[in-house]
């Protein structure tokens, strides 16, 4: 692999153009975070067990300042390994990100989004369509000399034989 940074960008941005070297490049990437932060947490490790051995005068007994001492010293390569995992893990995303925004994918969510926006609004016009034609049976006039409007439904015919009755 190569030093340059410019070079490992270009390399990087190709691979990911391709879909068969997308999961080489991954699998590539994220063993050398995970293998860096292995060998930060064993550095993190060996200095800390040095400094625990290291007795000064006026700590307290039973090496307890010695160890907090160490802890406090290998703290940033112990946060170097987090954020190499951390690193690691968003090497997925990225990759998953990159797939996203393929054109062929953006192409058929964009498609699939109109269609669905196409249904909606057709069962939309048929809903109103349906009420309306309702309301005006309701307010049409009788075809017969003493017959009412429409059809009036009282509140009893909500709740006849023929209804399943609902609650308590």
């Amino acid at each position: 692999m190569s030093k340059d940074i410019a070079s490992r960008v270009t390399t990087g941005v190709q691979a990911l153009a391709v879909p068969g070297q997308r999961e080489g490049w991954q699998a590539q990437h994220r063993g050398s975070l995970l293998s860096d932060a292995q060998a930060y947490d064993a550095l993190a490790d060996a200095v800390q067990a040095d400094l625990k051995g290291r007795r000064l005068d006026g700590d307290l007994p039973w090496g307890l300042s010695a160890a907090s001492r160490a802890r406090k010293r290998v703290k940033p390569l112990r946060d170097t390994a987090r954020a190499m995992r951390r690193a690691a893990k968003a090497i997925n995303s990225v990759v998953a990100a990159y797939e996203e925004t393929q054109p062929d994918v953006v192409l058929r969510r964009r498609e699939d989004k109109a269609l669905k926006k196409a249904q909606r609004k057709q069962n939309v016009q048929v809903t109103a369509y349906n009420s309306a034609n309702q309301t005006l049976q309701r307010l049409a006039p009788g075809t017969e000399e003493g017959e009412p409007a429409g059809q009036a439904r009282l509140l009893g015919d909500f709740f006849g034989p023929g209804q399943q009755r609902r609650g308590a």
